[in-house]
């Protein structure tokens, strides 16, 4: 389980976000883009469907990825998503597009596949593949997008947030603790305090 401590006295789930990188390669920003206020910083909400990057993150990372697709590969933008067209059948997104990792106060990255920032969209002869991020004014949103195939932690009494990854398609065993009393769930096996709230988030597509 990988942990970053919570911004103290905050409205909601707010992480300090240090930096970005896209296939080894961190992005080039203002640092001012990273700081939380009342107004600005990195916040995990499951309940927000996509992704929203604050404008100033935004492009450099939509640019950065972009810059390391093939040729072959082409770019347009639908209905405010930044998407890819794949016509060759042999070429798989996961050879094609990069890893990007969000990089947390306390060491802690979160590293995404192309799976977990494209959305499939139909398209005759080929594939259309859209980034599921937005640009947003200020805040930085993490929504299920980035949180699916994860198991999500949000540990209250130590105030910090922690992850792994697990293929949610699978089997899996929770079991929680409280004044000797056990609670256990079908799965592989993860003890926790009761404080703890542990979130399961599915594909969406």
């Amino acid at each position: 389980m990988i942990y970053s401590p919570l911004i103290p006295k905050q409205r909601f789930y707010n992480l300090k976000l240090e930096s970005i990188t896209v296939n080894g390669q961190m992005l080039q920003v203002d640092p001012e883009v990273f700081k939380t206020s009342s107004r600005k910083g990195a916040i995990v909400d499951s309940g927000t469907t996509l992704a929203f990057f604050n404008e100033g993150v935004y492009n450099p990372l939509v640019d950065a990825i972009t810059r390391t697709i093939p040729p072959s590969v082409g770019t347009t933008d639908s209905d405010g998503y930044h998407c890819y067209l794949v016509t060759n059948s042999e070429l798989s997104i996961i050879n094609i597009f990069p890893l990007v990792s969000l990089n947390f106060a306390n060491q802690a990255s979160m590293v995404l596949r192309p799976e977990d920032y494209l959305l499939p969209l139909p398209m005759l002869g080929g594939e259309k593949w859209c980034i599921g991020f937005q640009k947003a004014q200020d805040q930085t949103i993490l929504g299920d997008i980035i949180l699916k195939d994860k198991i999500i932690v949000y540990d209250l009494a130590k105030q910090r947030i922690g992850w792994t990854y697990h293929n949610c398609s699978l089997p899996f065993n929770v079991s929680t603790r409280s004044s000797g009393k056990s609670i256990t769930e079908k799965g592989g096996t993860l003890h926790l305090t009761m404080i703890v709230v542990l979130v399961f988030f599915m594909h969406l597509i």
